[in-house]
């Protein structure tokens, strides 16, 4: 269980927090479920009062440098909408959503609170992972796009495929980008990996990684790979080999590569950590979120909006 001494409770509910080295005086952010947004100190602590620059929930969110690009989407309304926020500064409160209702042209669309760029998005975006300088991110239905930090695009690449996986359910779906030293992978719901060139988005192969069940993440190292499952299974990789095959309790929401290792998995109210000794759990009363490594110390961010010193590796 979490110890109460050592937990810091966060103003919403938190969905994830990422850390900000290029931003001086801020240490990182922390990004709530409904949308808010709030810079923190080195000691976890908000330096002003959290905002809410969309309002609708943020779907995937990346810092490059000292600015936060985010894509925010709302399948009610139809709305989905990316942009880059600064990071040296407060973030900046919103319209409310009612205001969205009543805009019917894309010339009058809203746009995120305080942005250095937005762009309205005519189709969901799947994906999206940092980039060297920049950043790439995926469009259901319209292909691969990598970006510069000022919102140009650099390359386009097309729907990524899967063809020999096309038998299974919802296998052209991508789920996961995921940056390499020198490619981009693209991996699908059905466990197929596509590989582009950084450079320009050209293809450089790909294959398929068998699975007992639906991808939903990926999280990696220079050789390995986690393959999270969206009913909780877990699936590591060495060198291409798979070397352990886990089932936890529910769907894993974050993993992180601890003290060069161990894998440290955020679980369905347990935390997990997986070594070549075996797996170890520790149960929670919340569901853990992330796992932050501070000073060395390991920490855990449940779904509460509170961050505790985690004892798993202790």
């Amino acid at each position: 269980m979490v110890e109460a001494e050592h937990s810091i409770h966060l103003p919403f509910r938190t969905i994830k927090i990422i850390e900000t080295p290029d931003v001086e005086g801020v240490y990182a952010i922390a990004i709530g479920v409904d949308g808010e947004l709030c810079r923190l100190d080195e000691n976890w602590k908000p330096l002003e009062n959290h905002a809410r620059p969309f309002p609708m929930s943020i779907q995937q969110a990346i810092v490059v440098h000292d600015v936060l690009i985010a894509t925010w989407i709302d399948r009610e309304l139809l709305l989905a909408r990316m942009g880059c926020l600064p990071l040296d500064q407060p973030f900046k409160e919103g319209v409310e959503r009612g205001d969205l209702r009543t805009t019917r042209y894309i010339e009058q669309a809203i746009l995120p609170e305080g942005v250095i760029w937005a762009h309205v998005l005519d189709a969901e975006p799947l994906a999206m992972t940092t980039m060297d300088d920049g950043f790439a991110f995926v469009l259901w239905n319209r292909g691969v796009y990598g970006f510069d930090v000022t919102g140009v695009e650099r390359w386009r690449a097309p729907p990524p495929e899967w063809p020999e996986l096309s038998h299974l359910p919802m296998s052209q779906e991508t789920v996961a980008l995921y940056e390499t030293n020198s490619t981009m992978e693209v991996w699908s719901r059905a466990g197929g990996c596509l590989r582009l060139s950084k450079a320009d988005g050209s293809r450089i192969g790909n294959a398929h990684f068998e699975l007992e069940g639906a991808l939903s993440s990926v999280f990696g190292t220079e050789t390995q790979r986690i393959l999270m499952l969206t009913d909780g299974r877990c699936y590591q990789y060495k060198s291409g080999s798979r070397v352990a095959d886990i089932a936890t309790k529910g769907p894993i929401q974050h993993a992180i590569f601890f003290d060069d290792s161990t894998w440290i998995l955020s679980g369905w109210r347990e935390e997990i950590s997986l070594d070549e000794t075996g797996v170890t759990v520790q149960k929670q009363s919340e569901v853990v979120v992330q796992h932050l490594v501070k000073d060395e110390q390991l920490w855990l961010l449940t779904n509460d909006g509170l961050l505790t010193h985690s004892i798993l590796t202790e």
